[in-house]
């Protein structure tokens, strides 16, 4: 038995890539098609929504309309005001029936603040008690409501849910005085809403608490269900919401919340398999299909024209493969001999290297000492530098001492002179006092206080002239000193300024010798940098012919590699042209 050939296997993959494109083709058209008709049922499901929900609104707000009138109807504000005229009463009475044929549920209530009658279907049905907590609506219509407000329930026997409309009548001075109202059937809006929806779309209305309010079967009202048992994909997060909206789960939810009454409107259509299939979309997957099909039999017509071409070109192969066999086989002797020459050239290269790293590892000790010395002799200098500066310093400090020394002499000299003049002052005032004294003994009598006088200004003037000797002996023993400190300091300016002229010549010893230091530096550096440069090139010589003779190694392995694939090409290049012609048996 013949083998497959490679015509049969492309007829094969010609024919399981037609039914893979099929297959994907009906799961796209199928995905396509759902999605848009989702799309189309939400979009129905939302105008279906807006209208009910609009139906709804007008026929309630038809009756509000209707309540809000009656409230403020002056005949029935004028009875509010006035409950004991009798003659109000039965005008008002008259006002509300006339208002009470037009309620859709034919009812009416009014309760007057003064009288709390409470009046139903025209007719008095008992007196309200404020304080009474089944009365509560009263006390919460009046106290906390604007307008009007809603009291929503289900009558069982009647079989319907009665929205009762409380209206607050206020007088000309917008103050609370009855309300009046009326019942309003829902169930008969929710009965309209459910007119005209069509097939296959369930409607359900419900308060916040989740209870079911409208439905069309109306004994799901009395047992109050919950809408989670009629719509399970219903959760409390979606449930409630302030505006509409609309998700998939196992169908399409549509939401529409009724504000007026605190109520919700929910819509769903529950999924079909038929929603995977479209008409439209339908038609374009099988247009797809025809395109696709004729794509792949051109493709594989293609296919057999390049096979045609390619065993052409695979002969023409065999033969350049044989020849190129025989020619890598050469080149690869070549370059093994070659690698053999660059690993005995890589070891002279090594050993030099080896010398010069060496070299440089003297170098760098030297250039260590060098270094070791010449902090030592930045030391030296900032020390040397440090005590010139303080000599200097101690040189300008002893001039300044010598010259404030010298201002000192010249004040004691002043004192000197000073002191000359009270001594000068105290003789004379001696002097004077004793001519006194013999001028006050002449004077007898008269001159006795003159006298007094005379004798204390001698007393003063003795004591002027010890305090004089005393000063004058200090001022000499400081002018002494500053003799004496006037030496000391000419002594001690003399030791600065030798310190200062030695320091500065260690100065000029420490930099010729920094310089000659730096010099030595300097040229160690270079022959460091130098063996450095050239142990650098060495080792990138020494790295090229490693490479060199990797590549070279490397390329011999390839070079083999590429013999081996060749040889293994011609194998396959036979074996392919076999099971192309159909030549190959079992």
């Amino acid at each position: 038995m013949k083998q497959r050939t490679i015509r049969s296997k492309i007829k094969l993959y010609s024919i399981t890539v037609m039914a893979v494109v099929l297959v994907l083709s009906a799961i796209m058209t199928g995905i396509y098609s759902r999605s848009a008709n989702r799309t189309r049922i939400v979009a129905e499901l939302e105008r279906i929504a807006n209208q009910k929900n609009l139906e709804f609104q007008a026929n309630l707000n038809s009756q509000i309309i209707l309540a809000l009138q009656m409230a403020k109807s002056p005949v029935v504000v004028d009875y509010f005001l006035d409950p004991k005229d009798d003659d109000l009463f039965e005008q008002a009475k008259k006002e509300i029936a006339a208002y009470q044929e037009s309620f859709l549920g034919r009812t009416s209530f009014w309760i007057n603040a003064k009288d709390l009658k409470f009046y139903s279907d025209l007719n008095y049905s008992y007196t309200l008690d404020p304080s009474n907590p089944d009365d509560y609506w009263w006390n919460m219509t009046m106290k906390e409501t604007e307008v009007y407000n809603f009291n929503i329930n289900y009558n069982k026997e009647l079989g319907k849910t009665m929205l009762w409309l409380n209206v607050v009548v206020r007088d000309t001075k917008d103050n609370a005085i009855g309300i009046v109202g009326t019942g309003i059937p829902i169930t008969e809006f929710v009965n309209d809403m459910y007119k005209n929806l069509p097939d296959g779309i369930n409607m359900y209305l419900y308060n916040n608490s989740l209870e079911v309010t409208g439905a069309k079967d109306q004994k799901i009202l009395a047992e109050k269900h919950s809408i989670t048992e009629f719509l399970p994909g219903l959760d409390n997060d979606k449930a409630l919401t302030d505006q509409m909206i609309s998700f998939t789960k196992k169908g399409e939810y549509v939401i529409n919340p009724i504000k007026v009454i605190g109520w919700n409107l929910v819509l769903f259509v529950p999924a079909q398999f038929s929603d995977n299939f479209s008409g439209d979309v339908f038609l374009f997957g099988l247009i797809l299909d025809i395109v696709c099909l004729i794509i792949i039999v051109i493709f594989t017509v293609i296919l057999y024209n390049l096979m045609n071409r390619t065993t052409e070109h695979l002969d023409t192969t065999k033969e350049k493969a044989s020849v190129q066999v025989d020619l890598m086989d050469q080149v690869n002797a070549t370059i093994t001999e070659n690698v053999d020459y660059l690993e005995q050239f890589g070891n002279l290269i090594e050993h030099q290297i080896n010398q010069i790293s060496t070299s440089t590892e003297n170098t760098n000790d030297l250039m260590n000492d060098l270094e070791a010395m010449n902090i030592l002799r930045k030391d030296s200098i900032d020390s040397t530098n440090d005590l010139a500066d303080s000599s200097r310093t101690g040189n300008e400090h002893i001039s300044n001492i010598t010259a404030k020394i010298g201002e000192m002499s010249e004040c004691t000299n002043r004192l000197t002179s000073a002191n000359n003049l009270i001594a000068s002052i105290t003789s004379k005032t001696n002097l004077l006092a004793m001519n006194a004294s013999i001028e006050a003994s002449h004077a007898g009598e008269q001159g006795k206080g003159f006298a007094v006088v005379a004798k204390e200004i001698r007393a003063l003037a003795e004591k002027s002239r010890a305090q004089q000797q005393d000063v004058s002996r200090a001022i000499a023993d400081i002018n002494a000193m500053v003799k004496d400190m006037v030496s000391y300091s000419e002594t001690a300016k003399a030791s600065f300024d030798q310190i200062v002229a030695n320091t500065e010549r260690v100065q000029d010893n420490f930099q010729n010798m920094s310089n000659k230091l730096e010099s030595e530096a300097s040229l160690v550096q270079t022959i460091s940098a130098n063996l450095q440069n050239v142990s650098n090139s060495n080792q990138k010589i020494n790295l090229s012919f490693a490479e060199m003779k990797q590549s070279n190694k490397l390329v011999s392995k390839e070079i083999s590699k590429a013999v081996e694939s060749s040889d293994a090409l011609l194998v396959v290049t036979d074996e392919l042209l076999k099971k192309i012609r159909g030549e190959d048996k079992e």
